[in-house]
């Protein structure tokens, strides 16, 4: 009877022992279904969070790309304006016979002029500067230096109002005969720097006109 009940005794522990295992176990694997989920949550969050940097980048620089075209059209405009102000100065010939017809060079005259280019350079050097379209910035550049060059020589052949009598023949005795020449060619230069400072300044304004 004594061994039977200290069996009895043992299969009773041994029961017991396996129920602990068992609820250990599921405590277990309660323990492991939040740590599982939590996890899963975590990816989501940080695949959610990803998308929404990447989207937010995009829209940045989709702003970016308008601000900056809305600015350029800005500082095309009024790029544009300064430089009319120079053509309407000046005389721009369609055609050699014309300008040999008309034979002016400008409206005004030409101390007027550098005034009005000494203005016009310091409003639109900086606009030039702002402007992120390469190609509108090089059109309305190429205006600008041909209005220069244009005043550069203009200068060369403009005779100054209270000249000295000794100075007039002193140039007169030592001027070659291929200075006469050169001399006389300085016009039509002018007239084409006029020219092609127009066909810039067109081009321009067609640039900054075109959707981007």
């Amino acid at each position: 009877m004594i061994l039977r009940v200290y069996d009895s005794c043992n299969g009773s522990n041994l029961s017991q022992y396996h129920l602990r295992q068992r609820a250990r176990k599921n405590s277990f694997n309660q323990m492991k279904r939040p740590s599982l989920a939590l996890f899963i949550f975590f990816l989501i969050s940080v695949a959610t969070y990803g998308q929404s940097v990447s989207r937010t980048r995009v829209r940045t620089v989709e702003s970016t790309t308008q601000i900056s075209t809305v600015d350029d059209r800005i500082f095309a405009e009024r790029a544009i304006a300064a430089l009319r102000r120079l053509e309407n100065d000046v005389i721009t010939y369609r055609s050699l016979g014309d300008f040999e017809a008309g034979g002016k060079l400008a409206r005004v005259p030409l101390e007027t002029f550098q005034t009005h280019l000494q203005e016009t350079t310091a409003e639109v050097e900086p606009m030039l500067n702002c402007i992120t379209y390469d190609r509108l910035k090089i059109e309305l550049s190429n205006a600008l230096a041909s209005y220069r060059d244009g005043d550069f020589w203009w200068e060369s052949i403009s005779q100054p109002r209270v000249v000295h009598v000794s100075a007039l023949n002193y140039n007169a005795i030592n001027r070659a005969p291929g200075d006469n020449a050169l001399l006389a060619t300085v016009p039509y230069t002018v007239a084409i720097h006029w020219r092609q400072a127009a066909k810039y300044l067109k081009r321009a304004e067609q640039l900054q006109n075109r959707d981007r």
